[in-house]
C-alpha cells in the first residue's frame, strides 16, 4: 500500500460559527466558585478507623469551622436539623449510609468528601489483626463503600495521615 502524503482525503466541510475567535479553557484553570466556611457544609463519610474525626479537628482548626459528629443519623430530618447550623464539618456515622434517605440528599446539602481506604488498613487504626478486621469489618465494607463511592463529590486517600489531606480538602473548594 502506498503511503499518503496528502490531506486530500480528509473530510473538508465548512461550517458557519457564530464567534470564530471565542474560546473556553477547561482544566485547573477553569474558574471554580469558593466555598463559603460560614454558610455551606463539609461532610466526611467513611468507614470507623477512616480518621474522620482527626482529619474534620484539623480543618475545623485551618477554617475556623465548627465540626458536628452525631452518634447516628437515621432520617433526613436528622439531617436537616443539623445542617441548621451553617459552617460546619459534619462526620457522617457509618451507619447513616445505609439509609438511602440521608444518602440521596447528602450532596445537595454540602460538599461530601469519601476516606477512601482498604479494609486491612482499617483493622489496623482500630487494634484489629487482619482475620478480625474481616470478620468485624468485612460485611459493612462490602454493602456500605457501593454507597459511599455514589455519594460523593471527592476521595480522599485514606492511608494517608490526616493532616497530609488537608490541602486535599481545601484544592478543590477553591481555599487555598
Amino acid at each position: 500500500m502506498a503511503a499518503t502524503n496528502s490531506t486530500d482525503h480528509f473530510i473538508q466541510e465548512k461550517a458557519e460559527v457564530q464567534n470564530a475567535d471565542a474560546s473556553i479553557t477547561f482544566g485547573k484553570k477553569t474558574e471554580i466558585d469558593t466555598f463559603s466556611t460560614t454558610d455551606q457544609h463539609i461532610f466526611l463519610i467513611g468507614f470507623s478507623g477512616s480518621k474522620r474525626g482527626e482529619l474534620a479537628a484539623l480543618l475545623a482548626q485551618k477554617l475556623n469551622m465548627d465540626v458536628q459528629a452525631p452518634e447516628a443519623i437515621t432520617s433526613s430530618a436528622e439531617l436537616d436539623a443539623l445542617c441548621k447550623e451553617k459552617g460546619s464539618i459534619i462526620i457522617v456515622p457509618q451507619s447513616a449510609m445505609g439509609i438511602s434517605e440521608v444518602r440521596d440528599v447528602l450532596r445537595e446539602k454540602g460538599k461530601v468528601f469519601y476516606l477512601m481506604t482498604e479494609l486491612l488498613h482499617l483493622a489496623h487504626n482500630l487494634g484489629l489483626d487482619a482475620e478480625q478486621g474481616r470478620e468485624q469489618i468485612g460485611p459493612d465494607f462490602i454493602e456500605l463503600e457501593p454507597h459511599m463511592l455514589a455519594s460523593l463529590h471527592f476521595i480522599l486517600h485514606g492511608w494517608k495521615e490526616p493532616e497530609d489531606l488537608v490541602e486535599n480538602v481545601l484544592e478543590p473548594l477553591n481555599l487555598l
